[in-house]
C-alpha cells in the first residue's frame, strides 16, 4: 500500500446532474417540446445535425433577422448544503450564418426562493464573442482549411448562490436581435445540459468579502509520480495498481485537475460497430471507455474502445463530405503504456518533409482525454490527411479506428477553452508528454509566440508545464511532430 501523501482540500462533491432530461431526447406529450424545460420565440426541439452526421436531438435557436429565443429549465430542491456555487455546461454548435447584435447570445441563471416562487437575484453571460473568436482562429481547421468554427463546443457559466434562502435556479440559454443574412444555416443548436453544485468554485474564485478558508471535508492527494496524483476519499486504501474509470475519473489529478473527470464513458451509437463485427442498432451507454490504470512501476496503461463522445459525420461517408470514406466507427481494444514521468530523449528526432524518416509511426500517435487516438498528419500516400474531417475533426481508419489528425475541437474536456489563457490539457503523446490546446496565453497561439517558440516536435517548455506539446490549428504538423521522449511500441 502506498504511504505517500499529503492532506488537501476534498473538492469531490458527488453531486449529479440536476437537470432533467440534458440531452432534450424526451417529449413533452403536450407541447411538442422537450420535457423539462420551455421554449420561447424562436426556439424548437429539432435534429442538432444534418443528413451526413451522427447527431441526437437538440433544441435550435434560430437568429432571422429580428428574432430572439431561448431555452430554459427551473430547478428546484437546492440544497445549499450540496455545495454554494453552482455551474451550468453545455454544448453548442453555430451554423455559418447565426448571426446576432450587440452580443446577444447569452447563458442566464436566476436564484428563487420557495420554490421557485419567490424571484432573488440574477446573473447573465454574453457568449457571443466566444463564437466570433472561434471563427477568427478555427476557421482554418475545417475541411479544405475552413468552416472550422462550426463545430461543438463546451460553453460554462459558474456563479455562488447568492443568498442562503435561495432554493431553486432557473438556467436559461437564448439570443436576442437576431440578424441572419441567409436562410438556411442560421441557427444555434443547443444540446447536453448540466448542471452540477461545488462546495468550491472550479475557476478558483472565492465567496466576496471572504478568506479562502478550509473546507470541512478532507481528503488525501497520493502521489503518483511526475504530475500525477489521486485524491483519495477520506476512508479510501489506495494501492497499486490504481484503475481509474468513469466512477472515480473525478479523483484522478494532473497538475491538481481533474482532466478526465466526466470525459471515459461514451455511446455506442446505431450505426456504429462493435468489436466482435455487429453493426449497432440502437444505441447503448459505454461507461468504461476509457480506462487508465497506475502499475507501480512507473509506467501507466492506458485502455481504450476508442468510441467518441461527441457527435460525428455517419460512416461509411456515401455523402461525399469526408472524402466517400467506407469504413465504420469501430469499438477497439486499444492499449498503449507510457511512462508517469516522461523524459526528453537525446535522440529525439522530429519529421522531414512527408515524414520521409518515419519520426511518427502510422497509426496511433497518442490520445484525447475521451480515449479517442491522435494519428500523424498523413494518409497512407504520404498527403495531408487533415484535410478530410468530420465537424469534430476525426474519422475512420480502414481498420474502423476513429481518430484526429488535427486539433479535435469537439473534445469535451473538463475546462472550456475559451481563449482567454493557456489551454487545457486535450490528451497525452505516446511517449507520456501532454497535448495542449492552441492557446498559449489571451487570445494568443502557441503557434504564433515569439518568445518561446515551439520546436520542431510542435512543443516547448516552461517551468510551470515542463515540455508540453500543443496543437496548432492550420499549420503543419497539427499536434505531434515526432516524439520528444521514449515510446513503447506495446499496443493490443
Amino acid at each position: 500500500m502506498m504511504t505517500m501523501f499529503s492532506t488537501v482540500a476534498f473538492l469531490l462533491v458527488g453531486s449529479n446532474n440536476l437537470i432533467r432530461n440534458p440531452d432534450f431526447e424526451l417529449v413533452d406529450a403536450k407541447s411538442k417540446g422537450p420535457e423539462g424545460f420551455v421554449l420561447a420565440g424562436s426556439a424548437t426541439r429539432d435534429y442538432v445535425g444534418y443528413t451526413d452526421e451522427n447527431a441526437s436531438y437538440g433544441v435550435h435557436l434560430t437568429a432571422a433577422k429580428g428574432n430572439a429565443g431561448s431555452v430554459s429549465q427551473l430547478v428546484t430542491g437546492i440544497d445549499q448544503k450540496q455545495g454554494k456555487w453552482i455551474k451550468l455546461t453545455f454544448r453548442g454548435r453555430p451554423e455559418d450564418g447565426f448571426l446576432v447584435e450587440d452580443d446577444k447570445l447569452f447563458i442566464k441563471m436566476e436564484f428563487f426562493s420557495k420554490a421557485g416562487k419567490t424571484p432573488m437575484d440574477s446573473a447573465e453571460r454574453l457568449i457571443y464573442r466566444e463564437v466570433l473568436r472561434d471563427r477568427a482562429d478555427f476557421a482554418i481547421n475545417g475541411n479544405n482549411l475552413s468552416n472550422g468554427a462550426s463545430v461543438w463546443r463546451t460553453y460554462e457559466f459558474e456563479e455562488l448562490l447568492p443568498f442562503a434562502e435561495v432554493d431553486s435556479v432557473k438556467v436559461t440559454v437564448g439570443f436576442a436581435k437576431g440578424a441572419a443574412k441567409a436562410e438556411k444555416f442560421t441557427s444555434f443548436f443547443v444540446d447536453d445540459f448540466e448542471l452540477i453544485q461545488n462546495d468550491s468554485s472550479t475557476d478558483g474564485r472565492v465567496e466576496p468579502s471572504s478568506e479562502p478558508s478550509e473546507p470541512a471535508v478532507k481528503g488525501r492527494e497520493v502521489k503518483l509520480g511526475g504530475y500525477w496524483s489521486y485524491l483519495a476519499t477520506p476512508n479510501e486504501k489506495v494501492a497499486f495498481p490504481l484503475v481509474v474509470k468513469q466512477a472515480n475519473s473525478k479523483q484522478l489529478l494532473y497538475r491538481g485537475s481533474s482532466i478526465f473527470a466526466g470525459t471515459m464513458s461514451s455511446v455506442m451509437k446505431e450505426g456504429f460497430m462493435s468489436y466482435e463485427g455487429q453493426i449497432a442498432t440502437k444505441s447503448t451507454p459505454l461507461p468504461d471507455n476509457l480506462v487508465i490504470t497506475f502499475t507501480g512501476n512507473g509506467t501507466i496503461q492506458v485502455d481504450s474502445k476508442n468510441i467518441p463522445n461527441h457527435p460525428t459525420a455517419r460512416f461509411p461517408d456515401n455523402y461525399g463530405t469526408q472524402g466517400y470514406n467506407p469504413g465504420y466507427i469501430g469499438e477497439q481494444r486499444m492499449r498503449m503504456v507510457f511512462p508517469v514521468e516522461p523524459k526528453k530523449s537525446d535522440s529525439a528526432i522530429a519529421m522531414t518533409q512527408g515524414n520521409a524518416n518515419r519520426a511518427l509511426n502510422m497509426g496511433p500517435t497518442g490520445f484525447a482525454v475521451n480515449g479517442v487516438v491522435f494519428y500523424n498528419p498523413f494518409d497512407a500516400g504520404r498527403s495531408d490527411a487533415s484535410r478530410i474531417m468530420d465537424r469534430c475533426c476525426g474519422h475512420p481508419s480502414p481498420d474502423y479506428m476513429y481518430h484526429y489528425h488535427k486539433y479535435p475541437i469537439c473534445v469535451n474536456t473538463p475546462f472550456a477553452d475559451k481563449g482567454q489563457g493557456h489551454s487545457p490539457v486535450i490528451g497525452f503523446g505516446k511517449d507520456g508528454f501532454p497535448v495542449y490546446g492552441p492557446y498559449e496565453t489571451n487570445g494568443v497561439m502557441a503557434k504564433d509566440v515569439t518568445s518561446n517558440k515551439l520546436n520542431d516536435f510542435n512543443a516547448h517548455f516552461d517551468e510551470q508545464r515542463g515540455w508540453h506539446y500543443h496543437a496548432t490549428p492550420g499549420k503543419f504538423p497539427y499536434m505531434i511532430g515526432g516524439y520528444m521522449g521514449t515510446v513503447s511500441n506495446r499496443r493490443r
